[in-house]
C-alpha cells in the first residue's frame, strides 16, 4: 500500500463561517488583512524574528493555514526549565529561537545593527521542532466549554470507552489541560481553566495565541502581560540601532482585528466521502483511534451566533496523552510533560500539506505517523498492525478525506 499521501486539492480553506452577520464577516475582513500586514524594522520589527507577517507562516492553502516547511525551535535550560519560565525570563533567549536577524535582512533600516539570529546556547538541556499547527475552525474550539474537556479526562480505565467490544484499555488516561499553575490566557477570560491551542494545551484562547505570536515570532511587544516586553536577543535587550521604530507596533485594536480574523475562520472543508472512506472511519472507531480523536465536540452557548450551540468534527478530545518515551522531547509546557501531547485535531490533514506529527517527523506517511504512536497509543498501534492490508488502506483513505 502507497505510504506517502499528498494533500487532496479542495475548495473552502480560509472561508470565514457560515451564519456571520455582515458586520463579522467585516472584522473578519479586516482581520485578514492586519494577519497579512508585513512588519519591517521600520515599522516595529524585532532585533530577531522568525517571520514578518503572522500570514508568511500560515499560508498554506490559503492564508490561515499551516506550512510545509517552516518549522520553529524551542530549548530548555537550567533557568528555563520549563516554558512557561522561559517566556517570564528568556534566560539566553529562552524558550524560543528566533532564527533571523534585521541585521542580516535589513542593513539599510539599521545600519549600526549587528545581532546575530539566535542559536540555542551550550546550557541547552533539550531542543524541540514545531510545524506550523493551521488555524481553520480555532473559533469552534475556543468556543467548546472547559467542561465538557474536564468531563471527557479519563482519570482511569472505567472512564475510558470500550470502543470494540476487547474491554477498557486501563492505559488511555488521557486529561485536561489545566491552566492553573502554568499555562497562559487573557485578561479577558480570566474564568477559562483549561488550555486547549499549542501542542501541548498550553493556551486557553485566541487573543492570548495571537499575543504570543507577535512577540515569540516577529519580536513585537503586544499588551499581554507576558508580552509587553520586546524580545531579548539570546536574553539580552537588543541595541536601540537595532528597533528603529519607536511607538506601538501593534494597538490593541489591531490585535482585536487579528483575533476576529482568526475566531471567524471556518473549518477546513472535508473531502470526498466514498465507500473507502466509510470503511476506514469504522477501522478507525473498531481499533481506537476515535478514543483521543473523538469525531464531534459542541461549542454552548455564544454571543456570536455562527459559534454557538454547533457540532465541531474535529477529531481530537483536546486532553494531553501520554505518546510515549519515542515521542518526548525533554521540554515540558505548563503542565504538559515531556511526554505529553495534546490530542492534534486531525479536520483538514488530508487537504494540506503540513507534514505531520508535532515535529513533522512522519513526513505525509499516515502509516509512519500512526506507527510513532506509543505510550497510552500502543495498543492501538499493535491493532492498526495486525489489521489486513484492505483494511489499513481503507484506513489512510479516510484520514485523507480528513
Amino acid at each position: 500500500m502507497p505510504r506517502t499521501s499528498p494533500p487532496q486539492t479542495r475548495e473552502g480553506f480560509g472561508a470565514p463561517l457560515p451564519d456571520l452577520t455582515d458586520e463579522q464577516r467585516a472584522r473578519f475582513q479586516a482581520g485578514k488583512a492586519a494577519f497579512e500586514r508585513v512588519f519591517t524594522p521600520r515599522t516595529g520589527l524585532g532585533a530577531v524574528f522568525n517571520a514578518q507577517s503572522c500570514a508568511e507562516c500560515h499560508a498554506q492553502p490559503a492564508t490561515g493555514g499551516a506550512h510545509d516547511t517552516i518549522t520553529i525551535t524551542r530549548f530548555r535550560t537550567p533557568l528555563s526549565l520549563n516554558f512557561a519560565a522561559g517566556l517570564v525570563t528568556q534566560a539566553s533567549g529562552s524558550p524560543h529561537i528566533q532564527s533571523r536577524s534585521v541585521a542580516d535582512e535589513f542593513p539599510d533600516q539599521v545600519p549600526g545593527c549587528d545581532v546575530a539570529p539566535e542559536t540555542a546556547p551550550e546550557s541547552t538541556l533539550a531542543k524541540t521542532v514545531r510545524v506550523t499547527p493551521p488555524l481553520f475552525g480555532l473559533g469552534l474550539i475556543e468556543a467548546i466549554p472547559d467542561s465538557t474537556l474536564i468531563e471527557n479526562g479519563y482519570a482511569s480505565a472505567d472512564r475510558h470507552p470500550d470502543v470494540n467490544g476487547r474491554g477498557a484499555d486501563p492505559s488511555v488516561t488521557g486529561r485536561a489541560g489545566l491552566l492553573f499553575p502554568g499555562g497562559i490566557n487573557d485578561l479577558g477570560s480570566l474564568g477559562r481553566l483549561v488550555g486547549r491551542f499549542g501542542a501541548r494545551g498550553f493556551v486557553a484562547d485566541i487573543p492570548s495565541f495571537t499575543q504570543g505570536a507577535y512577540r515569540t515570532e516577529m519580536g513585537i511587544a503586544t499588551p499581554h502581560p507576558l508580552f509587553f516586553l520586546p524580545v531579548r536577543p539570546q536574553g539580552t535587550f537588543a541595541p536601540r540601532d537595532c528597533t528603529p521604530f519607536s511607538g506601538t507596533a501593534v494597538s490593541l485594536a489591531e490585535v482585536r482585528e487579528v483575533v476576529d480574523y482568526m475566531r471567524f475562520l471556518a473549518p477546513p472543508p472535508r473531502g470526498p466521502i466514498t465507500p473507502a472512506v466509510e470503511r476506514g472511519e469504522t477501522v478507525f472507531s473498531d481499533i481506537g483511534c476515535a478514543s483521543c480523536h473523538t469525531p464531534t465536540l459542541e461549542t454552548d452557548g455564544n454571543t456570536v451566533a455562527a459559534l454557538s450551540y454547533r457540532d465541531v468534527p474535529l477529531y481530537s478530545d483536546l486532553l494531553l496523552h501520554d505518546m510515549g518515551e519515542a515521542l518526548a522531547d525533554g521540554a515540558p509546557e505548563g503542565l504538559g510533560t515531556s511526554r505529553e501531547w495534546r490530542t492534534t485535531p486531525l479536520w483538514g490533514i488530508g487537504g494540506m500539506a503540513k507534514p505531520l506529527m508535532h515535529d513533522g517527523r512522519a513526513g505525509r506517511d499516515f502509516v509512519r505517523a500512526i506507527e510513532l504512536h506509543g505510550g497510552e497509543a500502543a495498543g492501538t498501534r499493535s491493532q492498526f498492525n495486525d489489521l489486513p492490508v484492505a483494511d489499513k488502506r481503507a484506513l489512510v483513505r479516510f484520514l485523507e478525506s480528513l
